[in-house]
C-alpha cells in the first residue's frame, strides 16, 4: 500500500467565451476609496476608516488608500503644505508651552520634540536642500514687485 494520497485536482471552470469578460470590479470601489481618503485626511485610523467605508479590515483599507494616492495627481501642493504646516504649528506651540513652564521639571525633554518638529517643517518646505539635491535643468521663474528699467 502506498503512503501517497491523491487529492482531487481542481480545475478552473471555463466559460464558453473565455477571455471576453472584463474583470469584475465593485461599482462602489471608487466612491469608497474617495471617502477613505477624506477620512484619512481627518487623521482617522485605518481600522476606523475600514469600519465606516466597508473594507474587510484595516490592511485592505490601507492598501486602497495608498493605491488611490498613487493614482491621483495632486493639483494643489501649496494647500497640502499649508495644512501640514498648520498641524506642525499646533504641535510646536504645545511643546513650546511645556518647555517654557518653569514649574515643569521635565521641560527640557521638549527640546527634542521641538527640534523634530522643526526638522519636519524644513523638509516640508525644502529648506535643507543642497545645490546637489536640486534637479539640473530646472528653470525657476520668480516674479518681483519692482520694475527694472535700462539706463
Amino acid at each position: 500500500m502506498s503512503d501517497t494520497i491523491n487529492y482531487p485536482q481542481r480545475h478552473k471552470k471555463l466559460s464558453p467565451q473565455r477571455g471576453t469578460n472584463p474583470p469584475t470590479r465593485d461599482v462602489n470601489a471608487a466612491t469608497r476609496a474617495v471617502k477613505a481618503l477624506q477620512l484619512r485626511a481627518e487623521k482617522l485610523t485605518y481600522e476606523e476608516i475600514a469600519h465606516r467605508t466597508g473594507y474587510g479590515n484595516a490592511s485592505a483599507c490601507r492598501k486602497a488608500v495608498l493605491r488611490e494616492m498613487h493614482r491621483v495627481v495632486v493639483t494643489n501642493v501649496e494647500e497640502l503644505r499649508h495644512e501640514e504646516s498648520a498641524m506642525l504649528d499646533i504641535m510646536h506651540s504645545k511643546c513650546w508651552q511645556k518647555f517654557m513652564d518653569e514649574k515643569n521639571p521635565w521641560s527640557y525633554s521638549e527640546v527634542d520634540r521641538i527640534l523634530r518638529i522643526s526638522e519636519a517643517r524644513r523638509k516640508l518646505f525644502g529648506l535643507d536642500a543642497k545645490n546637489d539635491d536640486i534637479m539640473a535643468g530646472v528653470t525657476v521663474i520668480r516674479e518681483y514687485g519692482a520694475e527694472v528699467t535700462k539706463v
